[in-house]
Formats: C-alpha cells, sequence, structure tokens
C-alpha cells in the first residue's frame, strides 16, 4: 500500500512541475541572445538555428512565428533554415499560414497552405499529423499572434497534442514603438488584469525589451536583435530594423 502511495505522490509531484513550467506561474524569462547588431537579417536567422542546435535536432516538428510589423521575417526563416538545412537537416513539409510571404524554398520540401478554416476543422493539425516521421522536420509558419504559446488557445497549444508534447516555437516580434505607443502600452501593462491578457503580455515582453535595446542606442538603419525563452518551448526574438 505504502508503496502506491509513494507512486501517486510521484506522479502527481511530476505533473505540478511540469504545469508549473508550461503554464504558468510566469516563469522568468531566459535570456538567448542578448542584445546584439548584425548587418542582415538572414544572420539573425543563422544565430538563432546555431544557438538552439541541441534543441532543434531532436524534433520532428518546430513553428515559426511572423509578425506583420516586421518587414523582412521571411528573410530571418530563410537564414534559419538554411543553416538547418547545411546541418543535414531534412525538411520534408513547409505549412504556411494563406496570405503571408512564404521564405524561398532551398530545398525540394512541399509547401502547403493552411489558413482559419483548415485549422478549425482539423483538418490542419491531421495533415501535420499525417506528415511526421523520424528523422524529418515538419515546419509551420504562421502570424506570431496566432502561434505563440503566449497566447491563448494558439495553434502552437493545438500541435502541442498533436505531438504529445510541448511544440518548439520561435516567433518575432518588431521592435519600432513611437512615444505614443509606449505611453499606450506603459499605462496598460500596469493594470492588474495584464496576465490574464495574452495580447497584452506579448506587447508588455514587447516594451520591456524595447527599453533595454535604447540603452544601447541603435543608430538608424542598425539592426538588432534579442531572443528570449518564455515558459519550456515558447522562443521570442525580438527584432528591430
Amino acid at each position: 500500500m505504502k508503496r502506491w502511495i509513494w507512486i501517486f505522490a510521484a506522479i502527481l509531484i511530476s505533473t505540478i512541475v511540469y504545469s508549473t513550467i508550461r503554464y504558468g506561474l510566469r516563469p522568468k524569462p531566459i535570456p538567448i541572445l542578448r542584445a546584439t547588431e548584425f548587418e542582415a537579417l538572414e544572420q539573425i536567422g543563422a544565430v538563432i538555428y546555431k544557438r538552439l542546435r541541441q534543441n532543434i535536432r531532436p524534433e520532428r516538428l518546430i513553428v515559426l512565428g511572423s509578425s506583420p510589423e516586421l518587414v523582412g521575417s521571411d528573410l530571418i526563416w530563410l537564414g534559419f533554415l538554411k543553416t538547418a538545412a547545411a546541418d543535414k537537416v531534412k525538411i520534408d513539409v513547409f505549412f504556411q499560414r494563406e496570405g503571408m510571404t512564404t521564405p524561398p524554398s532551398i530545398e525540394s520540401w512541399e509547401t502547403i497552405a493552411y489558413g482559419p478554416a483548415s485549422v478549425s476543422s482539423g483538418e490542419f493539425q491531421k495533415q501535420v499529423q499525417e506528415r511526421l516521421q523520424r528523422g524529418h522536420l515538419v515546419v509551420v509558419h504562421g502570424l506570431t499572434s496566432e502561434v505563440s504559446h503566449l497566447v491563448k488557445d494558439s495553434l502552437s497549444f493545438q500541435l502541442d497534442k498533436v505531438v504529445r508534447h510541448p511544440v518548439l516555437a520561435l516567433s518575432t516580434i518588431g521592435l519600432s514603438l513611437t512615444s505614443e505607443e509606449v505611453q499606450s502600452l506603459q499605462e496598460k501593462c500596469l493594470q492588474p488584469s495584464v496576465e490574464d491578457d495574452f495580447t497584452v503580455r506579448l506587447d508588455c515582453t514587447q516594451l520591456r525589451i524595447s527599453r533595454v535595446l535604447r540603452k544601447k542606442n541603435p543608430q538608424p538603419g542598425k539592426i538588432w536583435a534579442v531572443m528570449e525563452r518564455h515558459g519550456l518551448q515558447e522562443y521570442l526574438v525580438f527584432v528591430h530594423n
């Protein structure tokens, strides 16, 4: 009888630890790439892959998120995918969100378009599951606001169920806040409801990184990037271009 009690206690503790890391208590962001200057957007993607190589290699599915306000996200992911391909990562299929710019194909991977309708019906998730195989990588590219784990009921959460563990998600966020936007966000981020509004949480994270970058006094025409890990498998890439 005591043996079963200990087994139950171990399972309960493991569940609590996993849930804490996976869903909250809002773990502190972990710096992966501190404010760094780049000459080209593709270089950012290459550095991202090199920094996360050991995390990416075992994966069969990764999610890439792009922010519409960041012109050139496709070039960042092009650099990322070119570096992965050079490292002998076999990309099987590239699922592309309808209406978004697709990184140029650098291999003979198949590109499949998807949209809100196929996600809602479950057809998209079914397609992803069918394409997963050992030794190959399926890539999903969508909007940061739709795929990030920081957004409630996002695509990453849905794909977690497909692979039965938290999917590795990388999302870009542009850093180009005007003085008016900074003031507006400062007021929002002081509200008690911030932790319950996932969209505002993303905005407040952007505000915090913008403050860090301002200390670097970035000059016009320069490209800067910062990357943090939020939770277990969520990476945010902040880019000032």
